[in-house]
């Protein structure tokens, strides 16, 4: 099962960060612009066994996705499973590490999945979708680092 692994170091708190990541209105706001990721009614804060709909643009089409969150260990972990869409496996994790520096954290987003059967797979593959994630997590990064800058 092919796993994705994106680590940003961030000056900032677990808990700003953590605060920061939970409200899908953030979500949406360091997503790349060419996905056009928008959610569909999300609560203002995600709790344990929430859905989120969303839509976004993918392999020129616009796909509704659907997700819940399965695990919430508040301030440091998330997870979402997706529920509804085309990939037979969607697991994100979302782990906040503190360093030493209580100012200093790094995300690491950890994302296992497969992807979809029939003749979607054959165009849909998995080195298509690492190399999308790859693509789609560096613009994230980017974009949490203007958030948390370094002073």
């Amino acid at each position: 099962m092919p796993i994705f692994e994106s680590r940003t170091d961030l000056h900032t708190t677990v808990d700003q960060l953590f605060d920061y990541l939970i409200r899908p209105a953030n979500l949406q706001a360091i997503a790349p612009p060419e996905m056009q990721f928008v959610f569909v009614t999300p609560p203002e804060i995600i709790s344990l066994g929430c859905t989120l709909t969303c839509k976004a643009q993918a392999y020129g089409m616009i796909q509704q996705l659907t997700y819940e969150i399965v695990e919430l260990s508040s301030p440091s972990r998330f997870r979402e499973k997706m529920v509804e869409g085309p990939l037979k496996l969607w697991l994100h994790d979302y782990i906040i590490e503190p360093h030493s520096s209580p100012e200093k954290v790094t995300l690491l987003n950890r994302i296992e999945f497969e992807p979809p059967g029939g003749l979607l797979g054959f165009i849909v593959t998995a080195d298509k979708i690492l190399e999308a994630l790859d693509d789609g997590f560096d613009f994230r990064s980017k974009a949490l680092k203007k958030r948390f800058p370094t002073p």
